[in-house]
């Protein structure tokens, strides 16, 4: 009997160290986890807020999150008819949210009224907050939108740099007593980790809106970049249509036009603005010097083909300078034979043509170049001004026209200068720039482009108290099967120290000097 009872209390006294250990346990070192868990049962999640990290202007202005939103919480069962117009009258949208018990709408005006009557009559919470997208949502097309079901990156920055910009995780929430409902007067809280995670781009806001405003007014389809001139930073990168990115549903049945990049996803035939490489390829084979003179007769006839000039009854005996300032493609046609296909399409590629124009992860097209089969005949006659099987896109024009603008030397276009994350940048690595063409045979095109404005082509953009550098460009293509003609100018300016590289493509907009300078000339007032 001793003994059992002996053994009886050892087995108590290990059980009851057993108890205590465990206890110890729970209430000391696991006290935080424990914790954690009943807070979070003792509260709901509000959906609606901006919970991603914050994508950057090159000036540290926000891209997104930038925009105020007002959140009305109220309980299921007492929303009615009149809360309903209510709600409608503030433009205010229902928000998904996971408590079976509560309604949660979010509208981006805040109403004294409405706030009023919905407190007083609906015991309503109500909450500022931010939201992911403006109304009028800046670089729609370079930041992209989010996936509403899962809130991971669909498209642009977002998808690119999704792992990045997903490493910020902000939880807005209400704390609710054992029935799961809201308890008045503590208000709303959020927890946020990793709030400094984003990504930094090139685009200047201010920049960036001025050409967004621009082409809108303009009723064009199509596209204008802005690019630093010193360095390939883009500095503004506007497309049109576009689209709303909080409300992605609402263009699944049009013809998804609004959704592509027409600076970067488009490829269109370059017409007279791919001049510029065949000038190039002239002159760095010392085929011509700018003095050269062609006899132009209206057109030329390659193979039994005609090729109109763009002066009907011809231009007559004109130089090189002049051919490019006026665009005479009877005179390219002949220096494109000159020089030869194979040299023409060598230098295109110096130039980037049929490779990706942006450093880093951008979604782009890399345009194409035709074959050497495309090239025979009368072939070349089309190369030389930029028709045929050649495309290109507007970020390629710009990078080719940034190559002129630097004296030769090729940066590439750049849109994202780096990551931030717990305060820390993390600035992308840039690839070398290189050589493409003697300084001196850029020189002579800078000039050539120059007269382009001064008396060519383009003599309809004088700015007063500036010198612009340019070429227009008209190039016709088969567009839903129509045939159109899509307008082209390209430029920089000043023209003898350039700090900025415009491209301006207007699809089906007809002639460059008609359609594409006056967008052109907005910009250029507006950044000089």
């Amino acid at each position: 009997m001793k003994k059992r009872l002996i053994l009886l209390m050892i087995g108590f006294a290990v059980l009851l160290l057993v108890l205590t250990a465990r206890l110890t346990q729970i209430q000391i070192l696991e006290s935080e986890k424990y914790a954690s868990v009943s807070a979070k049962q003792q509260r709901i999640t509000l959906n609606g807020e901006d919970t991603r990290g914050t994508i950057f202007d090159r000036n540290g202005n926000r891209l997104t999150g930038a925009g105020e939103s007002y959140i009305y919480i109220l309980k299921k069962d007492a929303l009615d008819a009149t809360a309903a117009r209510i709600f409608q009258a503030i433009g205010a949208e229902k928000v998904e949210n996971e408590n079976t018990r509560y309604l949660v709408y979010r509208s981006g005006i805040f109403s004294e009224e409405a706030s009023y009557m919905l407190k007083r009559d609906y015991n309503a919470f109500i909450i500022k907050g931010v939201t992911r997208y403006e109304e009028d949502q800046p670089a729609v097309h370079f930041v992209g939108y989010i996936n509403e079901i899962d809130g991971t990156g669909a498209s642009g920055i977002e998808k690119e740099f999704n792992n990045i910009l997903s490493r910020k995780q902000k939880v807005v929430y209400a704390s609710v007593d054992g029935k799961r409902m809201i308890i008045p007067g503590l208000g709303i809280s959020s927890t946020v980790e990793n709030p400094d995670c984003g990504v930094i781009t090139t685009l200047d806001l201010k920049i960036q809106k001025k050409a967004e405003q621009v082409l809108k007014d303009s009723g064009y389809s199509g596209s204008i970049i802005v690019v630093d001139a010193k360095n390939g930073d883009v500095l503004a990168g506007a497309s049109a249509p576009c689209y709303h990115p909080s409300r992605v549903e609402e263009y699944l049945d049009s013809s998804n036009e609004e959704f592509i990049n027409k600076a970067t996803q488009s490829m269109y035939p370059p017409g007279s603005i791919f001049k510029i490489i065949v000038a190039a390829a002239a002159l760095e084979n010392e085929v011509v010097n700018e003095d050269t003179l062609f006899q132009c007769k209206g057109f030329e006839e390659i193979n039994g083909i005609r090729i109109n000039c763009s002066k009907e009854e011809g231009h007559g005996e004109i130089s090189f300078r002049d051919a490019f300032a006026k665009s005479c493609n009877s005179s390219f046609i002949q220096l494109g034979a000159l020089t030869g296909g194979e040299e023409i399409l060598k230098m295109a590629e110096a130039f980037g043509v049929g490779e990706r124009a942006f450093q880093g992860r951008i979604e782009e097209k890399i345009g194409l170049l035709p074959g050497t089969g495309d090239i025979q005949g009368a072939g070349i006659g089309n190369l030389s001004i930029g028709q045929g099987k050649l495309l290109v896109t507007p970020a390629q024009a710009a990078r080719i026209t940034a190559i002129i603008a630097s004296g030769g030397v090729d940066y590439g276009l750049s849109l994202i200068k780096g990551t931030t994350e717990g305060g820390e940048i993390e600035y992308l690595e840039k690839k070398p720039s290189k050589r493409v063409l003697k300084r001196e045979t850029a020189e002579f095109i800078r000039d050539f482009m120059v007269d382009t404005v001064n008396y060519g082509t383009a003599n309809n953009l004088l700015c007063e108290g500036v010198a612009i550098a340019g070429k227009t460009g008209s190039a016709e293509a088969s567009y839903h099967g129509e045939l159109v003609v899509h307008g082209w100018f390209t430029g920089f300016f000043p023209a003898g120290e350039p700090e900025y590289v415009i491209t301006v493509f207007v699809e089906s907009g007809g002639s460059g000097r008609g359609s594409a300078v006056p967008l052109f000339r907005q910009m250029v007032e507006y950044l000089n």
